[in-house]
């Protein structure tokens, strides 16, 4: 058996779901649109930086990383029900997750910055986005995210440079 990676570039399209920003006091910030026609796989990646307060943040003071799809029967952007998310800290979303749904991470506390955090869609709709919000004033945090679309109609989806 040879000792060959197998490729999966070709079988992944890769977007910029959240542009690296640094967070203002309250934060609100809408990710790009992600288009997941012809594919069966839709997960996000969102990178957080280390946070700007040296210690723990005030009680009321948090960041909330959530999942948002576009419902063309509304004509408006909702949050994703917890059973149309997979993600990186199953059932620990943190204290807030209960306040709404969307939330796949809260970020209330410096030691919950430098880290990454994942979540897949499973929902119906076609355009997913990340979406940051904020209560208060949280420390100042930066994050950017990109979304990898899987298992595609078509393949390959990423053209080799060159070709």
């Amino acid at each position: 058996m040879p000792n060959t990676l197998r490729d999966g570039y070709s079988n992944f399209k890769f977007f910029q779901a959240l542009a690296p920003f640094i967070t203002t006091d309250p934060p609100a910030h809408a990710g790009v649109t992600v288009d997941t026609k012809g594919f069966d796989t839709c997960t996000f990646i969102v990178n957080v930086g280390t946070t700007a307060s040296a210690g723990a943040m005030a009680a009321d003071d948090f960041l909330q990383l959530k999942l948002e799809h576009y419902n063309s029967t509304a004509g408006a952007w909702s949050e994703c029900y917890p059973s149309q998310m997979i993600h990186s800290v199953i059932g620990m979303a943190g204290a807030y997750s209960a306040l709404n749904s969307g939330i796949f991470q809260s970020i209330a506390s410096s030691t919950d910055g430098s880290a990454t955090y994942y979540v897949g869609y499973k929902g119906p709709h076609r355009d997913v986005r990340v979406y940051v919000s904020g209560e208060n004033t949280p420390s100042t945090t930066y994050m950017g995210a990109i979304a990898v679309l899987g298992l595609p109609a078509d393949w390959a989806v990423t053209e080799p440079v060159g070709d």
